[in-house]
């Protein structure tokens, strides 16, 4: 059986002296506070990381706000079009195959209401998203409680308001009610200057501008080149560098 030499865990050596040399110095750092300094400034970057990962995904949410608002101002806009109206005979398909005659192309306008009602319930649920009483959530319930003072007339239309939970405001449509609904009532709702797809573009578009602006306002780097969650462009020239 070979013998062991315990003789260097007792003995000293260069890895102790090296060993002992680095608590001494610990120490010193302990005692001056330097190594309390280096600590505070550890958990400082992990506090400002964590803010700019927040900052950038309030930012990416913002940006996808303001594209489904615009995606419904445009799905509006298209919808407001008295084109649309042209009178003629056109056929009409509906949801079961069957198919009849219009003297207005209800394919296409069904077509444009599907559209929007898609581009308004992405939209809302983005808008809801965002903290009760934020400029943001402000903005959406407007929109949604103008939707609902035109409801008794969408409903006409088959085009009717959740109230189930955590689906309350969005849209529902009934293919064949809308296509053998009164062309009349699609057009008090549909085209104008004042008419109800004119106002929700109106105020999608004032939430596609105010989602823009905050996500500037919320992205960018600070004067001291860090990410800073409410750095702007502004800040660069303000800070006197």
């Amino acid at each position: 059986m070979s013998s062991v030499d315990f003789s260097s865990l007792f003995g000293p050596s260069q890895t102790q002296s090296v060993s002992l040399s680095d608590m001494l110095g610990d120490y010193a750092s302990i005692k001056n506070g330097s190594y309390g300094k280096l600590l505070k400034a550890y958990y400082k970057k992990q506090e400002t990381d964590a803010t700019s990962d927040e900052a950038k995904e309030d930012t990416a949410k913002r940006a996808q706000l303001k594209s489904g608002a615009a995606e419904l101002k445009d799905a509006a806009s298209a919808l407001n079009d008295s084109s649309l109206f042209k009178e003629g005979e056109y056929e009409v398909t509906y949801s079961d195959g069957t198919k009849g005659t219009s003297k207005y192309d209800m394919n296409r306008i069904y077509d444009k209401a599907r559209a929007f009602v898609d581009a308004y319930n992405s939209a809302v649920k983005k808008g809801a998203s965002f903290e009760d009483g934020s400029s943001i959530s402000k903005r959406t319930l407007s929109l949604i409680s103008y939707t609902s003072k035109n409801s008794a007339l969408l409903d006409d239309l088959g085009i009717t308001a959740s109230t189930k939970d955590g689906e309350e405001g969005q849209l529902t449509i009934d293919e064949d009610k809308f296509k053998k609904a009164s062309a009349g009532t699609m057009k008090s709702l549909f085209t104008g200057s004042g008419s109800y797809t004119s106002v929700v573009e109106n105020k999608a578009s004032l939430i596609a501008s105010l989602a823009e602006s905050q996500a500037s306002k919320y992205s960018g780097y600070n004067a001291r080149g860090s990410y800073d969650a409410g750095a702007s462009l502004s800040s660069f020239f303000s800070s006197g560098v």
